[in-house]
């Protein structure tokens, strides 16, 4: 799942994104077992439309119908929500997601030097992936303010 982030290191809980999570879970779970949108709507006890609505991320979900999908597929329905949940606190540093967006930097860094300089034309250019970095960064190094607290 590719949860949105705002100027952050951390994934957004958003409406959105909750559906989406669903969404994703749903798709790979009707995808992997050959499903149809009837064959999960019977899990879910709504209709086939209703199931495909969940699958599309178009409708948000009832307390009693997530409970039924997590019942039949466990982690392989909620995993991604799950996951949204812990990614999106406030203070977590996702470190894989630091790694990524360094890594992006440094990528792009390393295609404008290779010229042997990086002009003003290429950091702004870059100047998003650059951004994510040095937030990325902030936020591990905010893990020693927490330590020394």
């Amino acid at each position: 799942m590719a949860a949105r982030h705002i100027h952050t290191n951390r994934a957004v809980y958003s409406a959105s994104n909750v559906r989406e999570a669903l969404a994703q879970a749903l798709t790979e779970i009707k995808d992997e077992d050959s499903l149809t949108d009837a064959d999960i709507g019977a899990v879910l006890g709504k209709s086939a439309d209703r199931a495909r609505e969940y699958r599309l991320g178009t409708s948000t979900m009832d307390a009693e119908t997530y409970g039924r999908g997590k019942r039949e597929w466990s982690g392989r329905f909620c995993g991604y929500f799950e996951r949204l949940c812990v990614d999106s606190r406030p203070g977590y540093v996702n470190d894989h997601l630091t790694l990524t967006h360094v890594l992006n930097a440094a990528a792009e860094i390393s295609k404008a030097l290779d010229d042997g300089e990086i002009t003003p034309a290429e950091i702004r250019d870059n100047r998003q992936k650059l951004e994510q970095a040095k937030d990325a960064l902030e936020c591990l190094l905010s893990k020693l303010k927490i330590e020394a607290a």
